[in-house]
């Protein structure tokens, strides 16, 4: 809640000051980009993406996460992962620029999600696909898999000319796959606690879910042929 009082604030100020600029097409812009606030979730990882903006108002970009126990050891210190932790993510997307300034533009978009965690994890318990029956066990393997898509919306806010600020958020479906395997001393136990409001990873087997996704990039645009031409409006 904290991080979307925060980004809606940042929008907020930013929409105000930039409102009143020219209007404007922005193309041939390669911008490289960062996620600085997939460090310090459930499944802390880094995360970067290349971006390049084309005529016609067309947006393309690919960002790419990657996190395991030895880089994000002072994060997963505070979470329920073991020494195994592994996880990586692949999220191509396509944009539409619907409203641009000198300064900024407005987009909606297409993106699409892969993402894979895996660990191995010790004295834990989880609950089967029949709700009625969980497990507890010595160790385990962990696999969790997530694949589906979402629509966006967002604002890029561009300051010094060089450095870009992307806020956005967005909602779509997403199938996610759970599984425990090398399980060592299963013991069937029918009385499992489930919290009122469930850790997902506790759930083995197959669903589809809504997915919401919401964050803020912060980039650098490479010197290359820039295009921010005024447009025409008389």
């Amino acid at each position: 809640m904290k991080q979307i009082l925060l980004i809606s604030f940042f929008t907020l100020i930013l929409l105000n000051q930039t409102y009143s600029q020219e209007n404007a097409k922005i193309s041939h812009i390669l911008n490289l980009k960062a996620m600085p606030l997939s460090l310090f979730g459930d499944n802390p990882r880094y995360r970067i993406g290349l971006e390049y903006i084309a005529k016609n108002n067309f947006g393309y970009g690919i960002d790419i996460g990657y996190g395991n126990s030895q880089l994000n050891q002072w994060w997963l210190r505070n979470l329920q992962w073991g020494k195994d932790y592994s996880y990586v993510e692949i999220r191509p997307e396509i944009k539409y620029l619907a409203l641009t300034r000198k300064d900024y533009f407005l987009y909606g978009a297409i993106e699409f999600l892969f993402a894979e965690m895996n660990d191995y994890l010790e004295s834990g318990e989880y609950q089967k696909e029949d709700i009625k029956n969980g497990t507890s066990y010595e160790s385990a393997r962990f696999m969790k898999r997530k694949t589906g898509f979402h629509l966006k919306g967002g604002f890029n806010a561009m300051a010094l000319k060089r450095l870009n600020f992307d806020f956005y958020g967005g909602l779509g479906f997403v199938k996610r796959t759970i599984s425990y395997t090398d399980v060592v001393n299963p013991r069937d136990d029918r009385n499992i606690f489930v919290e009122w409001i469930p850790q997902p990873h506790l759930f083995e087997g197959e669903m589809l879910i809504l997915h919401v996704t919401l964050g803020l990039k912060v980039g650098y645009t490479f010197p290359m042929k820039q295009k921010i031409t005024p447009l025409n409006t008389n």
